[in-house]
């Protein structure tokens, strides 16, 4: 950060000297930059734009603090599993990825496994374990003997290479592979009976005590980011959000906005005359360089809010599910597992929304959260998670 504020404001250093029009012109080129950026934060708070302006600097902000950073592919993984917006957090998760670690493999595959995109979905989660066990990870070499065993992924089954698996997660210190191999050998379970392997294995899992939960998928989480700079930006843009609706609710407003965007193209045009005067008389063209980034940012944040603008204004029920109402959190699940036009049908967007519904108390999320766990319908099949919430539908029924 410091090595950014150096590049944004150390021109400035040189208004003492005699290059002091070099300092002037990007110091008019910061507040132009910086007042375009309100502008277009405005107008993308306005327009509910699915990556505001503040979600891209946020990005540019944590690629040059990932870039100088020892350890990038940590930072990327913290960043995606603490992304308030699900898009940053699929691109976080993508940053980490292309820089090569087992562990962003890992986490990779386990977006796919989990992330309900059907059998295809599963095969890709299942080769990328290969690449992160392959690499070392001790997690992805036990899920990978597990869909091995199990046929998962549409995987031949072979339970030989399952076993080779097992041990070497084990080998590789995750405690829950060497308690299957414990298991598996006691009572013969795709391995030969075997007490005195039994008897190792155990003695193996008792010494990596205690073993570590099962990770899930961090794009995943319902726990609110803790990430200080998550949360700045995520209040900024409530507050942004806030007063765009207030103003674009008066005439007066409305017209201010319009007198304000002539002021800012007039505005733009004069300095961008000022800049070809100036490089015409002697400066050998070097302001119109300086302008180039600035006009490369305005374009990008134009073609931004024009691929995101909504296409049939204002969700109102996407917003009153996300400030929390629960019959809107179900209906948007149910929207979501039915689809149509405007909204495609996904499966796992659905069950997140049932799931936030029937944390709110909702009974037919519940029952819908219980359907979805039992069929396997945007996440992976789990009986106990199906039993847990339509128990829990029934007494929220009779209470």
């Amino acid at each position: 950060m410091a090595w950014l504020a150096l590049v944004i404001f150390g021109p400035l250093l040189l208004l003492p000297t005699p290059l002091r029009v070099v300092a002037q012109g990007w110091l008019v080129l910061l507040t132009l930059a910086t007042w375009v950026f309100l502008v277009g934060a405005l107008v993308g708070a306005m327009t509910h734009a699915s990556m505001p302006a503040l979600s891209m600097v946020e990005r540019l902000v944590r690629r040059w603090v990932a870039w100088c950073s020892l350890e990038p592919e940590r930072l990327w993984l913290q960043w995606a599993r603490e992304a308030h917006h699900p898009a940053l957090g699929r691109l976080y998760l993508e940053r980490a990825v292309l820089l090569g670690g087992r562990e962003a493999q890992f986490q990779e595959a386990l977006v796919f496994l989990e992330g309900g995109l059907g059998p295809g979905g599963q095969t890709a989660g299942v080769n990328r374990l290969r690449r992160a066990a392959l690499r070392g990870h001790p997690e992805a070499a036990y899920r990978l003997a597990e869909a091995l065993r199990t046929g998962q992924g549409q995987v031949l089954g072979d339970a030989a290479e399952a076993e080779t698996w097992y041990q070497r997660s084990a080998a590789l210190g995750f405690g829950p592979a060497a308690a299957w191999l414990a298991r598996a050998h006691a009572v013969g379970d795709g391995v030969p009976v075997d007490e005195t392997k039994a008897l190792h294995w155990a003695q193996v899992a008792a010494d990596l005590q205690p073993h570590p939960p099962r990770t899930h998928n961090l794009l995943r989480h319902d726990a609110a980011p803790v990430d200080a700079f998550v949360r700045a930006s995520a209040a900024t843009l409530q507050r942004l959000e806030t007063t765009a609706d207030r103003v674009i609710a008066h005439r007066a407003g409305r017209w201010s906005l319009l007198l304000g965007g002539l002021f800012l193209g007039g505005l733009g045009l004069l300095v961008l005359g000022s800049f070809f005067w100036a490089g015409s008389s002697g400066l050998y063209h070097m302001p119109l360089l300086m302008l180039a980034p600035l006009l490369l940012m305005l374009g990008w944040q134009a073609w931004q809010l024009r691929k995101d603008r909504p296409r049939s204004g204002r969700d109102r029920l996407l917003e009153a599910a996300e400030v929390g109402d629960p019959e809107a959190c179900h209906r948007l699940g149910l929207a979501y597992r039915q689809g149509s036009s405007t909204r495609p049908r996904d499966d796992h967007s659905a069950v997140l929304w049932f799931r936030k519904a029937a944390e709110l108390g909702h009974r037919e999320a519940m029952l819908a959260l219980s359907e979805a766990y039992l069929g396997g319908h945007g996440i992976l099949r789990d009986a106990r998670e199906a039993a847990r919430w339509a128990e829990a539908a029934r007494r929220e029924s009779t209470s």
